[in-house]
Formats: structure tokens, C-alpha cells, sequence
């Protein structure tokens, strides 16, 4: 990867992803049948033959489609960048290629081509163009990727390659596919509309890591500036993607970005209406910029070629919150206090700081900062490296209320950690992860009891993981602890924040934990006092676990371990953080 394509990576902030295909025609529905999952899979979930799937090519007609329309409600709403479906898991190309007549221009009555119309309206517009394409899974040809049993299958039970049309493995010959159709097609991707500035692959699985380093090869022989994802496989991105609509927990170490859908499809359905409000966009989109990552929103345009109204709508209602921060989000570097702030986010923008104002509350005090503060954008005083903000009394009617603080430089904020405003969040990334002695054998918890029969943890050292948390968090030998400074003294309530890591599995509890502060020390059972983010793919929870007593200017270190599993599923729990909130 090159600098100056992580520099527009990080800069950018916000982009749109655009699933869009033959899939759209059906739309979730299959000779009288709904599908519950996401729409581009509607052939693996009814096992459609290509020779019938094909057939959907002559009446895919998109006449509404247009490329213009499409980028100039994108970019009012402050996107900055789109990656396009050239060619999902159907091997349906969404563009004109040469490789293979199974394209929107040759095999459809449309006979257009709209990847081309894109690119033109992306330059004229000043905005990025990014590509998805499918380079593993490919259900229209005999030797597509085809996973290994051991990969399992996918959700309710579908095949991850085409084992309907072709389900001798032993016949396929996956070279044959990559090399015949899958580098052509990134070659005519990458040589035939411009600059691209994201390449979007999917789903590697089992697929050997050659591959993975080939098309790596030839992605930055074609255009260097190109960012790859993650998901190309075996460590040869330029950037993590997360998994779908998968929550940024902690600060992004590298360049990442996360896919979420503004639905609960990606591909058109009929019937999912299920749209997320344009609030909570905003505070998505702000909290990956508070997290040093991107936010990639996903719309399904329909098989007329328009989005839906639901869409439209979101959309509309974002353009006017983005003037409101322009700024703010696009261009602006992560949040430099050392931890979340408990009542919103933050990024800055030279010698700014923009406060997102979540949770409305005046006023708001601000630790740690050791600039002079020369302006803000509502009455404040700044008593030694403490600012407080008088907000108005009355929230201001927007998405997500913004606040600036100017400063007389680059924001120079103390690394310590400490409760702003009365609360302080504790992730895994500000800590000391501390391995201990025991044996990290990988030993099941289920299969150890000790003599109240609770299961007794003889398992692999905790690390933490790509979304912030703190997985394999199991070893009672290992802890997590912080250094902690209190600039206001009291009683603080203690949270301990989980996940599953899994998703849409519920939170369960099943698990003992200790933290000690100081002579403080806590023992307790998690349990799910709250949802902290409802709706979520990864429902975390927050469990309540007692109080702890720090007077005004108390340093020291809070620790954190499990003690014991009383329900080995507890196991699957990640690690989020601790809250502490002074009462």
C-alpha cells in the first residue's frame, strides 16, 4: 500500500456500497416463497439452476437508472466515495466485460452499460470510484470457489459454492476460474473506467494463499493508489474490513472500514422496510470517525434501477447535517483523548476539536486538555487543563448536534486516563494485556470443574482483536489492567461491557470476573443489566458489578480478570471494557 492511498483512505471517511444485480429482479422472492437472509443470495438459498437464474437476464431492464442521480444524492449526504458491484457470488457481470457474455450489456435487454455511466458521473462529481468483486465465489461457473465441508455452510444452511449445477468438488479446478475469468475481469475493471480507488473482495474462505498474493500483484501493478480490503484473504489487504454491520469497539490501529447495511438486506428486497433512521447514521458515521475508521453504507438499488424511497429518504435528510459539520467528519483525524467519551464523540480538524453531542447534558467538562482554548462555539471556561462548555439548555434541532472548540494548536491532550464528565470508558486497547502463568493449552473450560463445579479456566492467553475488543478472554491467570487518575474524587458504579462474538446470537452470561482498585475489590457474575447497542448484529451488554471509592487526584491501577465459567458458551464472550460513572 501506498501513503498516498491511505492518506485518501482515512480522509475520505464516508462511502456508499451499491449491491446491485440480476438478484435485484426477484427480490427476495422465489415462486411464492420469502426468503428471510440478505437478497443477493436468493439463488444459493432456493438452489436456482444458472440455466434458470440466467433467464432473469432477459427481463432485467433497469430504465430508471441514472448515474448521475445516483452520485449527487451521495455526495449532498457528504459520501465521498461508492464501491459498485461489478460482480457478486453469480458471476453476473454488472458492467460490460469482454471475458464473459453473462453481462448487463450483452445479455440483458438494458444493453448499457452502468459501471461506465458511473465512472463518469464518479469523476465529473469528485467522487471516488471503488469496485466489488466477488474473487472466490462464482455460482455461474463449474470450477467457482468452492469451500471445504470443514467451512460449513452458510446461514440457514446455504451452500457457499454452486453444489446444485456442479457438485462433483473433485472435478472443479479452481485455476482454471482465477485464471481464466477472475484476473481478465479485475484487469478490464482496472484498465478500462479510470482511477479506482477500492477494491472490494469477498468471502476467501478456504482459498490457498497464492491466489490471495497474485491478484495482490496485479491490483498494484495496474493501479498502485488501489486499496484492497481486507477480504481478499490471507493478510494481503491494505485495510480491515469488518464484518457486516459489525461495530468498531476500539480505536483502529490501521486504516479500517465498516460495511453496514441501511436496511437489512444488501441487495434489493421487496419487503424488507426495515430502514435505519437518519440519527442513527450520523452517530454511526461519527462514532468510526471518533475510531480512526470508515463507514461504507450499503443500499440496494431496485430492479428499475433507482433506489428505494426509504433510501432516497435517509439520504436526503443526511445533506443538510452535512453542511451542518462540513469539515468535521471528511478530512478529520481520530479522537485524541486517550479514551470514548462517555456522552458522544470527537475527531479533530488542525487546532478543532468537534465535539458530536450524543447524549445532551451542560455542562460539559472536558479533562486533560493542556491547550488554551482561544475559542468555542458556545460560552465555555477553561480552569487548568480542564474546559468546561455551557451547551443551551434546549438540544439543538439536528441528527446529531456538533460543537467546536478551537485551540491554540495541535490538540495536546494528557494520556492518562480519566472520567470526563463523571464517566470513564476503559477499552482493551488503552490497557496493559498481562499473560500469566497458566498452561494456555487450549484446554476446554467445560471439561474442568473445581469442587463448586464451576468450570475452571485452563485455556489460551487472551488477545485482543481486529474490532477492539479483548478475545479468548478465558485464562484466570491473565488480566488487563489500567492506569487511572481521578481529577474529581467519589463513588464510581462499575460496568463490565461484553460481546458475542458471534453474530445475531443473544448475550449470554456464565461468567465470574474480579477487579481490583486500589483496596478495592470486586467479585461478581456478569449478567445483562442492558443492551448497549439494540439492533446491533454483535449484541453487547453491560453488566453492573459493584462501586469503588477515589478521591480527588487518586492514581493507580485498576485490574480486570476472569475468575471462572459457570456456562462454558460464556467462553464466546469477548471483552468490550469497563465503565465507570461517579454517582
Amino acid at each position: 500500500m501506498t501513503q498516498q492511498g491511505i492518506e485518501w483512505f482515512r480522509n475520505a471517511r464516508f462511502g456508499m456500497f451499491l449491491h446491485w444485480g440480476l438478484y435485484a429482479l426477484p427480490g427476495g422472492r422465489w415462486k411464492g416463497e420469502t426468503m428471510d437472509y440478505i437478497g443477493e443470495w436468493i439463488q444459493s438459498r432456493f438452489r436456482i439452476p444458472n440455466r434458470e437464474y440466467a433467464e432473469l437476464a432477459k427481463r432485467f431492464n433497469p430504465a430508471g437508472f441514472d448515474a448521475a442521480e445516483w452520485i449527487r444524492l451521495a455526495k449532498a449526504a457528504g459520501i465521498r466515495y461508492i464501491v459498485y458491484t461489478a460482480k457478486h457470488h453469480d458471476g453476473f457481470a454488472m458492467y460490460h466485460s469482454k471475458v464473459s457474455a453473462f453481462n448487463i450489456t450483452d445479455a440483458t435487454p438494458f444493453g448499457r452499460d452502468p459501471l461506465r455511466e458511473l465512472a463518469d458521473a464518479c469523476r465529473e462529481q469528485q467522487v471516488g470510484l471503488g469496485i466489488y468483486y466477488s474473487h472466490h465465489l462464482d455460482w455461474h461457473e463449474p470450477d467457482g470457489g468452492d469451500p471445504s465441508p470443514a467451512c460449513g455452510k452458510n446461514r440457514d444452511g446455504m451452500s457457499w459454492g454452486n453444489d446444485w449445477d456442479f457438485p462433483d468438488r473433485k472435478a472443479k479446478n479452481f485455476d482454471r476460474y482465477f485464471e481464466g475469468k477472475a484476473l481478465p475481469q479485475i484487469t478490464e475493471l482496472l484498465t478500462g473506467y479510470g482511477p479506482v480507488a477500492e477494491l472490494w473482495c469477498d468471502c476467501p474462505l478456504d482459498m490457498d494463499r497464492k491466489y490471495s498474493e497474485k491478484l495482490r500483484a496485479l491490483v498494484k501493478q495496474l493501479q498502485p493508489e488501489c486499496m484492497i480490503n481486507s477480504r481478499i484473504g490471507n493478510g494481503c489487504g491494505d485495510f480491515e474490513s469488518l464484518g457486516d454491520n459489525q461495530i468498531m469497539l476500539g480505536r483502529a490501529a490501521l486504516p479500517a472500514e465498516s460495511p453496514i447495511t441501511l436496511n437489512d438486506t444488501w441487495g434489493f428486497k421487496y419487503d424488507d422496510h426495515n430502514w435505519k433512521s437518519p440519527e442513527f447514521v450520523a452517530r454511526r458515521l461519527a462514532s468510526l470517525a471518533d475510531r480512526n475508521a470508515n463507514c461504507l453504507l450499503n443500499i440496494g438499488p431496485g430492479p428499475d434501477g433507482r433506489f428505494p424511497d426509504g433510501a432516497v429518504a435517509v439520504l436526503k435528510a443526511l445533506a443538510p447535517w452535512h453542511r451542518e459539520t462540513a469539515g468535521m467528519i471528511s478530512g478529520s483525524t481520530p479522537n485524541p483523548f486517550p479514551q470514548e467519551l462517555p456522552w458522544g464523540y470527537c475527531t479533530a480538524t488542525g487546532n478543532r476539536l468537534n465535539l458530536f453531542i450524543r447524549d445532551w447534558t451542560t455542562p460539559l467538562r472536558l479533562n486533560g486538555i493542556r491547550n488554551r482554548v482561544t475559542a468555542a462555539s458556545v460560552p465555555f471556561r477553561q480552569e487548568g487543563d480542564s474546559v468546561i462548555l455551557e451547551l443551551p439548555a434546549r438540544q439543538p434541532e439536528s441528527l446529531l448536534p456538533a460543537v467546536t472548540v478551537t485551540l491554540d494548536g495541535p490538540p495536546r491532550i494528557d494520556s492518562r486516563l480519566m472520567p470526563q464528565n463523571g464517566t470513564l470508558n476503559l477499552a482493551p486497547g488503552t490497557g496493559r494485556l498481562i499473560h500469566g502463568n497458566g498452561s494456555g493449552d487450549g484446554v476446554s473450560a467445560a471439561a474442568q470443574r473445581d469442587e463448586a463445579g464451576e468450570a475452571t479456566l485452563q485455556t489460551q492467553h487472551s488477545l485482543p482483536v481486529r474490532d477492539g475488543t479483548l478475545a479468548q478472554w478465558h485464562n484466570p491467570d491473565d488480566a488487563i489492567e489500567w492506569e487511572v487518575v481521578f481529577p474529581e474524587g467519589g463513588s464510581y458504579r462499575v460496568e463490565v461491557e461484553t460481546v458475542q462474538r458471534l453474530h445475531s446470537h443473544p448475550w449470554i452470561g456464565g461468567r465470574r470476573v474480579e477487579l481490583c482498585w486500589n483496596d478495592n475489590r470486586i467479585e461478581a457474575e456478569l449478567r445483562c443489566d442492558r443492551i448497549t447497542d439494540p439492533g446491533s448484529y454483535h449484541p453487547a451488554a453491560a453488566s453492573e458489578i459493584g462501586t469503588i471509592q477515589a478521591a480527588a487526584g487518586d492514581t493507580g491501577i485498576l485490574r480486570l480478570r476472569t475468575t471462572a465459567l459457570t456456562d462454558p458458551a460464556a467462553g464466546d464472550m469477548n471483552l468490550v471494557g469497563v465503565w465507570l460513572t461517579r454517582i
